[in-house]
């Protein structure tokens, strides 16, 4: 019979990438605008790589002490937007960001663009890198399927889990009358709109990600969404892993109650652990990271502190 949220999915999520390939790809020899000249700093990578057999992936990490925090990007991401959270977080403890293959400056990776590889290909980075486990794994949207993946597979590898705006499994079936736009279109028409009132780090992120490597990685990912929540359903929940989810206010005003079917979803992620809670932010928005990064920091210090006190 095969998985039902593939099956339905996978013609929804085919025809949203084609919505955002007609507004948002680069034709080939196009030229990017060139960044603000305060982004100068930050298109220079100020972290490290490491090199998998096919493919390179850029890491930066920052602080001393355990548990090691590890930040997986939801779609269109850079760990670069995650600066200011890093390194406010990096006076509490160790903290990785990392770009996956094709996004920011990692190069483009073999395909499909599943949960899994990306899991994997994480797995390896972190081993390659010395950085020792048991993690407390932060996933953003998409990145939240990698996270649960990763601790429902590989608890001893897992600490605590943290989902912030987490992708769920029944999303793109549950809104399937309000399709969504490719993240990758926001950033494209950032770019070409000009950067101005955007932080450095969000536009460093939204320049680097516009280039064609990243917009394929993206259609990637997309096109195989269906198949990443297949695997992230199968793996099931984390046990007794703390587990910590964080959604948006909803908007005012909503006029399909989508931020309230959206606020439901994220509640049931809670059982996912035992040892599961649910918190919500008094920003609307999906980015919380960049919206409210002392919010977020505050929230993960003191789920730190939770999973220290175990």
């Amino acid at each position: 019979m095969g998985n039902p949220v593939s099956r339905h999915v996978t013609s929804y999520a085919r025809a949203a990438l084609l919505a955002a390939l007609l507004a948002a790809v680069v034709p080939a020899g196009a030229e990017i605008p060139a960044p603000r000249p305060d982004l100068a700093a930050l298109v220079v990578p100020p972290g490290k790589f490491v090199s998998l057999e096919t493919h390179r992936l850029y890491y930066r990490c920052a602080g001393h002490g355990t548990p090691v925090l590890v930040i997986d990007n939801g779609i269109g991401g850079a760990a670069v937007e995650w600066t200011p959270v890093q390194d406010a977080l990096a006076r509490t403890t160790r903290v990785c960001t990392y770009d996956r293959a094709g996004y920011g400056w990692s190069d483009t990776g073999p395909g499909p663009r599943t949960t899994e590889r990306a899991v994997a290909e994480l797995r390896a980075l972190l081993r390659l890198a010395g950085e020792e486990g048991p993690y407390v794994l932060v996933g953003h949207s998409f990145g939240g399927f990698n996270s649960r993946y990763l601790a429902a597979r590989y608890p001893r590898e897992v600490a605590g889990v943290v989902l912030l705006e987490s992708s769920h499994p029944a999303q793109m079936l549950t809104f399937a009358d309000q399709p969504h736009t490719a993240r990758h279109a926001i950033d494209v028409a950032r770019v070409r709109a000009g950067r101005e009132g955007l932080s450095p780090y969000v536009a460093a992120a939204s320049f680097l990600n516009s280039r064609r490597k990243a917009i394929f990685a993206q259609m990637d990912e997309l096109s195989h969404f269906a198949d990443s929540a297949g695997m992230v359903a199968a793996a099931g929940g984390v046990g007794e892993i703390p587990l910590l989810v964080i959604t948006r206010a909803m908007a005012p005003g909503d006029p399909v109650a989508r931020d309230a079917v959206w606020r439901e979803l994220q509640g049931s992620l809670t059982a996912l652990s035992s040892r599961g809670e649910f918190v919500v932010a008094k920003s609307a928005s999906h980015d919380l990271h960049m919206a409210d990064p002392d919010f977020v920091v505050s929230t993960l210090r003191a789920f730190i502190e939770r999973v220290r006190a175990l």
